[in-house]
């Protein structure tokens, strides 16, 4: 009898012990014990302007403790979103209607840090009499990014100023309507204008500026951020680009985020301060852009930084747009609170 009372007592030690070792393992365990070298941490930039304050990151990682920073570039949001979601990458830059949507539609899988970029959006043409949105009525204009910031500000912007919108397929139907044109694709505008296959266009950065480098008698006759600033009326600009962290990465580690989300701050002063030398970066690390026309790009990019908690309002101005014309391209509704890290 002694003896089943022993061999009960020893089994049951031994369960405690795997049930106890158990419960160690779901609780999240601190960044120093995290893995048993560095913490490895993946950010990715996009190809194209965006990526231009990043070029800095790239050159030089941000030292942080027991932290091993990784940069890559993605060709467009459909081929870096997929990683994201994997959790293959950590931290990235986004149009702010992406992120707000997948924060929307997939369990709040992605939190805003930052905005990192404003609008830099210019209606470029050889026609120096138009001055102003008015002066477009009865015309065409080719537009960059149907669906996306560029097709919905200007939509917003006209609407705001009692102007009518129609499409090619409705041209002729209202005469003072601005037409809108999706049918060429963003990377050939500049050489159609250039060319004088168009008259007008509505583009971003670096477009703008490949354009009226290109054509000296091509101009930015029309600033849309100004526009924007005189309909809202206290002088503001609207974001274009957020830097967003994974949820789960964000919970289990915030001060790597805070420190990432901090050399990206740095990263951006630097390359205002910089041009030149930025540039050669960007091209160095394939960012798309040649190092030539990103120097030229840096002083109109809009390149600014913005904590989350301090950008919420200028996001969910934005958002308010897009929810006027396309409610889906946010998910639908404007994102809790929780969706802006801090």
């Amino acid at each position: 009898m002694k003896l089943y009372k022993l061999f009960f007592m020893c089994i049951f030690m031994v369960l405690s012990v795997f049930v106890f070792a158990g419960g160690t393992q779901d609780a999240t365990p601190p960044l120093e014990e995290a893995t048993r070298g560095p913490l490895p941490v993946t950010i990715s930039a996009l190809n194209g302007p965006s990526g231009i304050p990043m070029a800095y990151m790239f050159e030089n990682k941000p030292e942080i403790e027991n932290v091993l920073c990784r940069f890559e570039v993605a060709a467009s949001p459909d081929v870096l979103l997929p990683k994201l979601l994997k959790g293959e990458v950590d931290m990235a830059v986004l149009p702010p209607n992406v992120a707000a949507k997948v924060f929307t539609k997939n369990n709040q899988a992605l939190l805003v840090t930052a905005v990192v970029g404003e609008g830099n959006l210019s209606l470029v043409s050889k026609d120096s009499s138009v001055k102003s949105l008015h002066d477009l009525k009865g015309k065409t204009v080719v537009v960059a990014g149907q669906g996306a910031t560029p097709d919905y500000m200007f939509r917003y912007l006209l609407e705001k100023n009692g102007i009518a919108v129609s499409s090619v397929a409705e041209k002729g139907t209202n005469t003072d309507a601005v037409t809108l044109d999706f049918s060429i694709p963003t990377a050939e505008i500049p050489a159609a204008l250039i060319a004088g296959k168009i008259q007008y266009a509505l583009v971003p950065e670096p477009f703008s500026t490949v354009v009226c480098s290109k054509d000296p008698s091509i101009s930015r006759v029309i600033d849309i951020q100004k526009e924007y600033a005189s309909i809202d009326g206290n002088d503001s600009n609207f974001p274009l680009t957020v830097l967003v962290v994974r949820k789960s990465f964000a919970v289990q580690y915030p001060e790597v985020v805070r420190e990432i989300t901090a050399a990206f701050e740095d990263s951006i002063t630097w390359t205002e301060a910089n041009p030149i030398e930025a540039g050669k970066l960007v091209e160095k690390y394939t960012l798309g852009l040649q190092g030539a026309i990103a120097a030229k790009v840096i002083p109109v990019g809009a390149f600014v930084f913005t904590p989350a908690s301090e950008a919420k309002e200028s996001l969910e101005s934005l958002y308010n747009v897009f929810m006027t014309f396309s409610p889906e391209a946010i998910g639908g509704s404007l994102p809790t609170s929780d969706f802006y890290f801090e």
